[in-house]
C-alpha cells in the first residue's frame, strides 16, 4: 500500500460506499429534496441514526443533477431523526470528539476520512469519544515522613462554581513571615495558621506541613520538638 492510497478526499466517498452503509436505513425523496429515515432507520441508536442521515445527505451528488445546501444543524436533524434536541447535541458532540462528523457551514457533516469508522458504528459498534484529561494530584509530605494526596493548588486548578478562584501561595506567605521576623521566636503550626488568618490568609494545619518542612531542608528555618497542651509538637524558628 503506498501512502496516497492513505489519503481522504471526498472524491473517495463513492455512490457504492455510501449505498452500502445506509440502503436499509434510508431513502431519498428528489422531489422535496429530503432524506427520510425507513422504519430499520428509525429504530438505530441515537449515534448510528444521526450517522446514517449524515451519510446520505453526503450521497445527495449521486442522486441528483444540481446539488443543493441541506441544513444539518441541530433544529434541522431533531426534526427529521425525532431525537430531542436535549440528547441531539450531546451525542453529536460526542460524535465530534469521536472524529466522526465536524462542523460546517451549514450544520454537521461525516468527516470522509473516518467513513469506514462510521459504517462500524452504524451497524452496532459502539462510537467512543476521547475521554476528558484528568486532573493530577500531587504527594504533600507530611512532618511524619507521610505523603499526603491533594489536588493541584495552582491558581489555574481552582476554578469556584462561576469564579476563579485566585487564592495565596502558602510558600510565598510563610516567606514573608520569615521576612517579617515572625519566627524569630519559636512558633508551632498552629501558631502559624492563626497568623496567617489574621493575614486573611486561609490555610490549615495539613496545607503546611509540606511547604514548612521544605524551609527546614532549605535551611531558612529550624525546628525541635515542644510539648504543647500536653502533646509533643515541633516548633519553628528562624535558623
Amino acid at each position: 500500500m503506498a501512502l496516497k492510497d492513505l489519503i481522504a478526499d471526498r472524491s473517495k466517498l463513492t455512490e457504492a460506499a455510501i449505498e452500502g452503509i445506509v440502503r436499509d436505513y434510508v431513502r431519498y425523496d428528489p422531489g422535496s429534496y429530503e432524506v427520510v429515515l425507513t422504519p430499520a432507520g428509525l429504530v438505530l441508536s441515537n449515534d448510528a441514526k444521526i450517522l446514517a442521515l449524515l451519510v446520505a445527505i453526503a450521497g445527495w451528488p449521486y442522486v441528483v443533477d444540481e446539488v443543493r445546501p441541506v441544513d444539518t444543524k441541530p433544529a434541522a436533524l431533531e426534526r427529521i431523526t425525532g431525537i430531542a434536541g436535549g440528547t441531539l447535541r450531546p451525542t453529536l458532540k460526542k460524535l465530534k470528539d469521536a472524529h466522526l462528523v465536524m462542523s460546517t457551514s451549514d450544520g454537521y457533516a461525516v468527516r470522509v476520512a473516518n467513513l469506514d469508522a462510521i459504517g462500524r458504528v452504524i451497524a452496532g459498534e459502539r462510537a467512543i469519544a476521547r475521554p476528558a484529561p484528568r486532573k493530577l494530584k500531587r504527594a504533600a509530605a507530611n512532618e511524619d515522613g507521610s505523603k499526603t494526596d491533594v489536588a493541584d493548588s495552582s491558581p489555574e486548578s481552582r476554578v469556584g462554581k462561576g469564579r476563579r478562584k485566585t487564592g495565596v501561595p502558602i510558600r510565598r506567605s510563610l516567606a514573608r513571615l520569615v521576612d517579617n521576623g515572625f519566627f524569630a521566636e519559636e512558633r508551632t503550626l498552629g501558631q502559624v495558621v492563626a497568623r496567617l488568618h489574621e493575614m486573611a490568609i486561609i490555610a490549615k494545619t495539613t496545607s503546611l506541613s509540606g511547604p514548612i518542612a521544605e524551609m527546614v531542608r532549605g535551611g531558612k528555618l529550624a525546628r525541635k520538638k515542644v510539648t504543647d497542651g500536653g502533646k509533643d509538637v515541633w516548633s519553628y524558628r528562624s535558623a
